[in-house]
This record gives C-alpha cells, structure tokens and sequence, in this order.
C-alpha cells in the first residue's frame, strides 16, 4: 500500500502586540496542525503590521508557490468579517493556495 505523501505547507501568524512566549505556542499549534494532517511546515510568516498587507501576503504566496497555508483561525487574522473575506481571497483566490484553520473559533 503506498504511503499518501507528505505535501509542504506554510503558515501565518498576525502577532500585532502579543508577547513572543504567544507567537511561540501559536507557532507549535501550526506545526501539530501540520503533522497531524499530513503537511509539513516549511515556514511561518509572523506578520506585525497593523493593516493587513494582502498584497504582500499573495505576493509573497505566489513566489514561494504555496499550496497550504496554515493559520492559527481566521479570527486571529482578523476580527472584521469583510477583511476575513479578503484575505481568504487573497489567499485562496489570488495565490491559489488551500487555507487551513489549525484551531477554528466557533
């Protein structure tokens, strides 16, 4: 039986003002959402701006040809429902790639 192989993902974490003991706990869910779903993290981007950067994230996206993107929860990019529109369209729709939620808020 041949072994389903192991696709490469990236992630994403807004980090605005948190503390980095908080990047580094949101960083390790990304890596057990990886594992535990057959992806491997290749890297993380900690993004620190204020303002989405939608044009940098697909940018950025596109020239690593990522397939899997990997966040922490949409609510944790951001809490405005029209931005979550718009960076699940810059992700899904302009770069192409999957969006995975490691820990989605209900």
């Amino acid at each position: 039986m041949p072994r389903p192989e192991i696709e490469p993902a990236y992630g994403y974490v807004r980090a605005l003002d948190l503390p980095d003991d908080e990047v580094d706990a949101l960083e390790k869910q990304l890596y057990e959402y990886a594992s535990a779903n057959m992806l491997r993290l290749v890297d993380i981007r900690v993004d620190r701006y204020r303002l989405l950067r939608l044009g940098e994230l697909s940018a950025w996206l596109a020239e690593e040809q990522v397939q899997h993107l990997i966040i922490p929860s949409a609510e944790h990019v951001t809490p405005h429902p029209i931005a979550r529109m718009m960076f699940y369209e810059a992700v899904c729709l302009d770069a192409g790639a999957e969006l995975h939620e490691a820990c989605p808020e209900e």
